[in-house]
């Protein structure tokens, strides 16, 4: 059973440790399989989850601008990235954060998932977190993010139109560079909407890997026999003040949309694990201090309608199955249920006079030979 199951768990006993040995979990009791499913589980199941949908997303992203690059280069093979970075992009770059997210990543917190197996429920069986739905939603929004980045920052950065103070005009690896630059930033901060829990650990790492790609882009720029495409091209960059507006606001567009479609989500149509996160960021008590708690009371409020009105027609079908019943009881089953009453009566009073005549049978025999006689 357990090599047929989709996740095997075994219980160390008396019988032995085999099925533990080839189970994926091996538990010391019994009682440790309700935290191992409802908490473990839930964790398990969300940050696979973000960690599937945010490893296609990047690389979609990455693939899509040089998708729409074909369309000014003619689809002729020219390369908008530069070898170096474009190949430290997936294993580098954008690696650490969702590594620390698959890893360390809490939804709620252990208390309330082992006291709500609801939360459980409703992550596994409505489709929350992942499926076909879900997946071209994240698919969509990197086309978007793609093409909100690449013609912003391709038509903004034109090159008749900028010029730096020597009167030089600048060329194809700017330009990519500040592309190639907001996208890895672009996708960092993306990755923070879907964050649940941030520690220490996670700052670490995010703040770490940026400070990664700024040492790395450096060190490329400064190497002018071994990179010579990006030699300055970073200090070019960050001496230009129409850069920094382009790529501020390029960065913060897909971000801003991202986050106002999440708060219209949470805002009118909020799930049931966002009112628990909700709930366990604030105290209970102070549940009218915050506008958002709203939805709790609504939720509430929605839940006990659909209760009173499972219970009403629950009434409904009952007094009209009664009343059915009673309509439908004919004169024939009136008959039978005299004839049944008047042949359980026969049967009684049969064995009442049965009893009699054995009582005076019994009598007779004790009075002896001698009391007999009749009296004429």
């Amino acid at each position: 059973m357990i090599k047929k199951a989709n996740v095997g768990v075994g219980i160390f006993g008396e019988e032995g440790s085999a099925a533990a040995q080839a189970a994926d979990y091996a538990i010391g009791q019994f009682r440790f399989l309700h935290t191992l499913l409802f908490v473990h589980g839930s964790w398990s199941y969300e940050r696979i989850s973000i960690m599937v949908l945010y490893i296609f997303y990047k690389t979609a992203i990455v693939a899509m601008v040089m998708f729409f690059f074909g369309f000014f280069s003619a689809f002729s093979g020219q390369q908008l990235f530069n070898g170096w970075i474009y190949t430290f992009y997936g294993a580098v770059f954008t690696a650490c954060p969702i590594i620390v997210v698959a890893v360390l990543d809490q939804g709620l917190n252990a208390k309330a998932l082992e006291n709500m197996p609801k939360a459980y429920r409703s992550l596994i069986s409505r489709g929350q977190l992942f499926g076909s739905r879900i997946f071209f939603r994240w698919i969509m929004s990197a086309i978007v993010h793609t093409a909100i980045i690449f013609f912003t920052i391709f038509w903004c950065l034109d090159s008749n139109g900028i010029t730096f103070r020597d009167g030089k005009i600048h060329g194809l690896w700017l330009t990519s560079t500040t592309i190639y630059t907001v996208v890895v930033l672009m996708v960092s901060f993306r990755l923070t909407f879907d964050m649940a829990s941030i520690t220490w650990i996670h700052h670490f790492f995010f703040w770490g890997t940026i400070a990664v790609f700024i040492l790395f882009m450096i060190g490329l720029n400064l190497l002018p026999t071994f990179n010579p495409d990006l030699y300055f091209v970073m200090f070019a960059m960050w001496d230009n003040p129409q850069v920094w507006l382009t790529s501020i606001l390029a960065g913060c567009l897909p971000l801003l949309l991202d986050l106002g479609i999440k708060g219209v989500k949470i805002e009118l149509f909020p799930s049931y694990m966002d009112l628990l996160r909700e709930r366990s960021k604030f105290d209970v008590s102070g549940f009218e201090k915050h506008e958002t708690f709203r939805f709790a009371a609504r939720h509430q409020r929605a839940q006990e309608k659909k209760h009173k009105e499972g219970v009403n027609k629950f009434k409904t079908k009952l007094n009209e199955a009664t009343f059915r019943r009673s309509k439908d009881t004919t004169s024939e089953d009136q008959m039978d249920l005299v004839v049944n009453t008047l042949l359980r009566w026969r049967d009684l009073t049969g064995a009442i006079l049965d009893a009699t005549e054995e009582a005076g049978e019994s009598l007779d025999y004790d009075k002896g030979p001698g009391e007999h006689k009749s009296v004429h």
